[in-house]
């Protein structure tokens, strides 16, 4: 895995979650949880299995109930929100499965992408097929016929059609070979130098505090530490307790 290089450090949130308590009906999964997400920044989210990682993204898309706080997006509240008009703020979301039309071409996947654009899209086409060359090559191919990998980079790209300021990535190295997993880190780091800032929930902990700018550890839908991603890698209650030692 190479090596973060070190940049001027983002005063500018993008994202700020502040006492945000949330779940499914009345029942509460997060517990108070604050995150901020700065322009231009990689922040992961990690813990054990059933911390609220996914959880805690969800809630930032509009997709469960906010019983307090306050989840505020370049400026603008946007707790209670439906995620079209979330979208339409300037927020993509990246779900773990059933994230691309796999009936659909390529080109189809990113033509639904880009459906709230007003105007031409074709400078959105060249930037994700500048980011992902592969899904150039496969333009035609039927979504469902490509690789593992190569599904996730087609919803990336899909995501990516709006320009948004914040992309959301829940899991996006689940069940890739290691060589598709270094290429879509790869592709992250790509994306937030254009300018998107990224939040993103990952099980491979080491591998993603490694190469993200800061990072947050959830457990039992809490707090528990945060730090750049290099700190909380050298904490070793951190490594001990979430990073299987």
């Amino acid at each position: 895995m190479s090596e973060v290089l070190e940049k001027p450090v983002s005063t500018k949130n993008v994202l700020s979650m502040t006492g945000v308590r949330a779940g499914y009906g009345d029942a509460d999964i997060l517990h108070g949880i604050n995150m901020e997400v700065r322009d231009r920044e990689i922040v992961a989210i990690v813990g054990p299995n059933g911390a609220g990682k996914s959880t805690a993204m969800k809630s930032v898309f509009g997709l469960l109930n906010i019983h307090e706080g306050s989840i505020v997006v370049d400026g603008t509240d946007i707790a209670g929100w439906s995620p079209n008009k979330i979208v339409q703020n300037g927020v993509s979301y990246v779900p773990q499965v059933d994230n691309i039309f796999r009936e659909m071409s390529v080109r189809e996947n990113l033509e639904m992408g880009a459906f709230l654009r007003k105007g031409d899209a074709s400078a959105a086409f060249d930037r994700v097929y500048e980011l992902f060359p592969d899904l150039k090559e496969r333009n035609s191919a039927m979504a469902g016929d490509l690789s593992g990998g190569q599904r996730q980079m087609v919803a990336m790209g899909r995501a990516l059609m709006l320009d948004p300021k914040l992309l959301l990535l829940d899991e996006p190295t689940a069940g890739l070979s290691p060589k598709y997993m270094e290429q879509i880190f790869q592709i992250v780091r790509d994306v937030r130098d254009t300018g998107v800032s990224i939040l993103l929930v990952e099980q491979h902990a080491k591998q993603a505090l490694e190469f993200s700018d800061r990072g947050y550890v959830l457990a039992a839908g809490r707090n528990r530490h945060e730090g750049t991603g290099r700190a909380l890698l050298e904490d070793r209650e951190v490594a001990e307790m979430f990073l299987g030692g």
